[in-house]
C-alpha cells in the first residue's frame, strides 16, 4: 500500500511538470521569419532597423537590425496576425506596411528608395 502511495506520487509529479512545460512552451512559441532589405538597385542595405509590430497593440514590438548583406531575422511571438512593418535608414524613406504572418510564410523582401 505505501508502495502505491508513493509511486502515484511520483506519477502525478511527473504528469504535473509535464503538462505545466507543455503549456508553457506552447504560450512562448516564436515564429522565425527572415528576409532581405536591398535599395532600388537591389544592393544590399546594412544596418536598416526592422520594427515589426502585432496589429492591436504594443504587446507584439520585436526589432532587428540587417547585417552587411541586407539580410535580417526576426522572432515574433504568433502566426495568423497582421504585423505593421516599419523599416528605416538614414538617407532612404522609410517604409510602413502591414504584412499578413501565416504558418509557412517566413521569408519577406523589401525595397528602401532614396
Amino acid at each position: 500500500m505505501q508502495n502505491r502511495k508513493i509511486f502515484l506520487l511520483i506519477l502525478g509529479s511527473f504528469l504535473f511538470v509535464n503538462l505545466f512545460h507543455f503549456n508553457t512552451a506552447a504560450a512562448t512559441a516564436k515564429y522565425l521569419i527572415s528576409g532581405k532589405i536591398t535599395d532600388s538597385n537591389l544592393r544590399p542595405i546594412d544596418g536598416a532597423k526592422i520594427v515589426l509590430e502585432m496589429e492591436g497593440g504594443l504587446k507584439g514590438i520585436q526589432i532587428a537590425k540587417t547585417d552587411n548583406r541586407g539580410n535580417y531575422t526576426i522572432s515574433l511571438p504568433a502566426t495568423d496576425k497582421n504585423y505593421w512593418v516599419t523599416i528605416g535608414k538614414e538617407k532612404y524613406k522609410t517604409y510602413r506596411g502591414k504584412i499578413y504572418l501565416k504558418d509557412g510564410s517566413d521569408n519577406f523582401n523589401f525595397i528602401l528608395h532614396r
